[in-house]
């Protein structure tokens, strides 16, 4: 394991939520390769992965299951994890911070919603005025959000009002009660609210907003990185890790079903309904690092204009990029 503090890092990233030793699950072979693996959406696409992970000549894989990116990042700062998965602001400023990650893949893209089940709303102008639960503050759906609004002439919490009160499930149930007029929430969350109020809709397509203002076919919400114990003392680990992660991704994709009941049963956070519903409407991908430098980029644009110190004051510069072979 690394053992380096990265005490600077952890002081300019601030107070860290910790939570109860998370369980293991590894290969009885030679010297450990530690994998973080989020509990919940981002860990939907690598039960395939953790189920079979691959077996390599010079280190066995272990995986730590995290109930949040606050316990990646605490135990990415004490060395205890090789590679994992965070939001791509959080990867940002680590690496901003003096953290010598590497973003090896996008391992999620848009899937970001906005549900209503007001039938008069038909572009986010006619939003004016109304008062909008977004899920996250801070976080991409809200940074996105207020991108889009603002490309229409509103400003946030002058001509909306959007709230952050209630946690992604908490959101999801009171809109499907319709407690909420409006929300905008992440897959699978979304997929949680149209299952409990099938007239809940998505009006407006986000991401195909996106595109029209960026040109760029969707935006980034994770990332697989990974630390110099795997990509430099490691290589051949570093690729054989990527192409078994890139696999799960494929499988999760061509099927749902299979994958829903393989996530529950390893416990990851999802019911195998809601995940097998809410796969084909997320977006897991498999994109290596430098190839999704430009829309990288853009999102971590966004973080910048409205929050510098999200992704630590500045974009990362080209270290923060690595190509896997293929």
């Amino acid at each position: 394991m690394i053992r380096r503090s990265f005490s600077a890092a952890a002081a300019m990233l601030g107070a860290l939520l910790f939570f109860p030793l998370p369980h293991l699950h590894s290969q009885p072979k030679g010297e450990s390769i530690v994998l973080s693996i989020l509990k919940g959406p981002s860990g939907i696409a690598a039960g395939w992965l953790v189920s079979s992970p691959p077996i390599l000549d010079s280190a066995k894989i272990e995986f730590l299951y995290a109930g949040s990116a606050d316990l990646v990042v605490a135990k990415l700062l004490s060395g205890e994890i090789d590679a994992g998965v965070l939001p791509v602001n959080v990867a940002a400023k680590l690496h901003s911070s003096g953290v010598p990650l590497k973003v090896a893949a996008v391992v999620g893209n848009g899937m970001v919603k906005l549900l209503s089940s007001d039938s008069s709303i038909s572009s986010l102008g006619k939003l004016r005025g109304a008062s909008i639960h977004v899920a996250g503050q801070k976080a991409t759906p809200d940074y996105l959000f207020r991108y889009l609004m603002a490309k229409e002439g509103m400003e946030a919490g002058k001509d909306y009002t959007p709230r952050y009160n209630l946690a992604y499930p908490e959101a999801a149930a009171q809109l499907a009660a319709k407690k909420l007029p409006y929300a905008v929430l992440p897959e699978p969350f979304a997929t949680q609210a149209l299952l409990l109020n099938p007239s809940l809709f998505s009006p407006i397509d986000l991401t195909a907003l996106w595109k029209r203002h960026t040109g760029l076919e969707s935006y980034p919400m994770s990332v697989f990185f990974a630390m110099p114990r795997l990509y430099e003392k490691h290589p051949a680990a570093f690729l054989a890790i990527g192409k078994a992660y890139a696999a799960s991704v494929a499988k999760t994709n061509e099927d749902p079903k299979e994958t829903g009941l393989l996530i529950e049963s390893l416990d990851l956070g999802m019911k195998a309904a809601i995940a097998q519903k809410a796969i084909p409407n997320s977006a897991y991908v498999f994109e290596n690092g430098s190839e999704a430098k430009r829309s990288l980029e853009t999102l971590l644009g966004l973080f910048l204009s409205f929050d510098p110190q999200s992704v630590g004051g500045k974009l990362p510069d080209d270290s923060f990029y690595s190509l896997l072979a293929r």
